[in-house]
Order: C-alpha cells, then structure tokens, then sequence
C-alpha cells in the first residue's frame, strides 16, 4: 500500500498481479472499505462454518464412544449372568430381608417395652 497524506491522491494495491485501485475520492475510499468489509465477513462466516464442523464432529465421536461403553458394559453384564448367579443373588438378597426383618422386630419390642416403662 502506497499513500500520501499530504494530498488527496492515495494508490492502494491489492495484489501483485491486481490491478492498481486508486482511491482519491470519497467513492473510492468506500468501494475500498466496502471490499474490505466483505472481505472481513466471509472470513468471519467460514470462521463459523469451521467451528460448526468441528462442533458436529466432536459430537459425533463422543457420541459413538459413549455407545461403545455402553455396548461394552451391556455385553459385560450378560457374560455375568447366568442362572447359577442369579439364584445365589436372590438367596443373598432374601437373607438380607430376613436380617432386617428380625432388626425391625427387635427394634419393635425395645419401642414396646420403653413405652411400657413409661406408662407405669
């Protein structure tokens, strides 16, 4: 770019093999800001179609490795299951009930037996 400020005669060059844009007029300085503001927004638009793509394909993998530890757990717990297992789980499971069963039985006569007490 080439200007004089002393005088009203400013050349700018946009690109070697461009042509010479002379802008010593005010139509000329704003076919130049006009250029350059068109300019500014296309960058700026394929600035946001790069995100954009980026955004969609960081989805896309994360959705795809959040399937495939769900598929990878899913098959983990079929392999885990098998009649034998789930028979020893119910057992446990039922002797756990009974425990609390006989804890809330116990509870019960301690509450029965304070209110007793307190009746007297």
């Amino acid at each position: 770019a080439r200007s004089h400020f002393g005088s009203s005669y400013v050349s700018v060059v946009m690109a070697a093999s461009a042509p010479v844009v002379v802008a010593h007029d005010p139509q000329g300085w704003s076919n130049v800001t006009r250029f350059a503001a068109m300019a500014v927004g296309k960058l700026a638009t394929a600035e946001t179609r790069m995100r954009s793509r980026g955004a969609c394909l960081l989805v896309k993998s994360v959705s795809k490795a959040q399937e495939r530890a769900a598929q990878d757990a899913f098959e983990r717990l079929l392999g885990g299951a098998d009649l034998g297992s789930a028979a020893q789980a119910r057992e446990e499971a039922e002797a756990t009930l009974d425990k609390l069963r006989k804890l809330v039985d116990l509870f019960d006569a301690d509450i029965q037996g304070m209110m007793a007490k307190l009746d007297k």
